[in-house]
């Protein structure tokens, strides 16, 4: 609880007068002031318990740099609220302030109301939003009162990706994946479909390479995909979550996203089809989400943005093909957080936060 030093001081000279002259009217104030006080010190303590927020676990992102978070102030109680003091403070990832806003508002009696606040951040990634305390005043703001709340919502910057220029080959153009295991990804039944959907017995002249082996096995019999969704992706697009080490790592997870965009985005302007994968730490599992359109890159960089960052270094190459040895590839890409950019064990690139989309648009890069 804590009382506006203004009003006391005036308290104090009026209680100094009263004494000092023998002021009837002065030590009238006094006691209005003291009445006045107890009455806020009253409303105070019956309104903080009755004010309540309705906090929304994510904010709507607008576009590439701007979160609009919405939230819900409510007063169920009978007294007005005659001040209320939010501090709303935008983290990034190292749990560093990026943005702080203030938001002040009133209520009154059984009354609740819906406030917008719009955040921006220069770089790409996962935010929290954070509410450390909330500030109730009194009338006129003799007093204010002070309550932890600690709640903590979530804004999503997405990647704007930039045009690379990409050369697709013949060879990558017409090559026929075999052995494309099941997509087994709990995020997928809304955008790729499930397989398991697509299947059928095998008849003599079906190639080896349609035949879904884990089907078979539980099945009994020979299954093979329809050729009609049963589609193969050439290019694995390996995305590297290994924690940063630079100092600036909120730049330098951003560089990542908007150059995993960019790669993903340039494959679809020439009309190539791709797997998007990485190692999951909180699962310890693949995800390999398919990207076929905009929509499947929007619906893939949504949970690439909510991946977590492990601190050893994994061989993805090595750990995919023991998950899925039966699958086959025409090109492998890999980039790290390093911002260097592999084909199969060839280094194409080795760029910085500052510069790469410059050096990947010099860098020739054919799948």
């Amino acid at each position: 609880m804590m009382i506006n030093p203004f009003f006391l001081l005036v308290f104090f000279v009026l209680l100094y007068l009263a004494v000092l002259y023998e002021s009837n009217a002065a030590l009238a104030l006094c006691l209005l002031f003291v009445f006045w006080f107890v009455g806020s010190i009253l409303q105070l303590l019956y309104n903080i318990q009755k004010v309540r927020m309705d906090f929304p676990p994510s904010a709507n992102s607008s576009k590439e740099n701007q979160a609009v978070f919405t939230l819900t102030v409510k007063n169920p109680g009978l007294l007005p609220v005659s001040g209320i003091k939010l501090r709303l403070i935008l983290l990034d990832q190292n749990g560093h302030k990026a943005e702080s806003k203030i938001l002040s508002l009133s209520l009154g009696p059984r009354c609740r109301r819906k406030y917008s606040l719009t955040f921006s951040s220069p770089y790409c990634g996962r935010f929290q939003i954070y509410i450390k305390k909330m500030r109730i005043y009194s009338f006129f703001s003799l007093a204010r009162i002070s309550r932890r709340t600690d709640y903590l919502g979530e804004a999503l910057f997405f990647p704007e990706p930039s045009l690379i220029p990409l050369r697709l080959s013949e060879q990558t153009r017409y090559f026929s994946p075999e052995g494309e295991d099941t997509l087994e990804n709990p995020f997928l039944s809304s955008v790729s479909g499930s397989f398991q959907d697509d299947v059928r017995s095998y008849h003599p002249g079906d190639r080896l390479g349609l035949v879904h082996w884990k089907l078979s096995a539980r099945a009994d019999e020979l299954l093979i995909r329809s050729p009609v969704t049963g589609e193969g992706f050439s290019i694995l697009l390996f995305l590297d979550l290994k924690a940063p080490v630079q100092i600036n790592s909120v730049k330098q997870i951003s560089s990542f996203f908007q150059c995993a965009a960019s790669l993903s985005f340039s494959m679809l302007e020439i009309k190539c089809s791709h797997l998007m994968i990485w190692f999951d730490q909180k699962a310890q599992c693949f995800q390999r989400l398919p990207i076929r359109n905009e929509e499947d890159l929007t619906f893939a960089l949504y949970f690439l943005l909510h991946g977590k960052f492990y601190q050893e270094s994994r061989d993805l190459y090595a750990l995919y093909s023991q998950e899925y040895p039966t699958d086959t590839w025409a090109s492998r890409l890999l980039l790290d957080t390093r911002l260097e950019l592999w084909q199969e064990d060839i280094k194409l690139l080795s760029t910085d936060a500052v510069n790469w989309k410059e050096d990947l648009a010099l860098t020739e890069i054919t799948l």
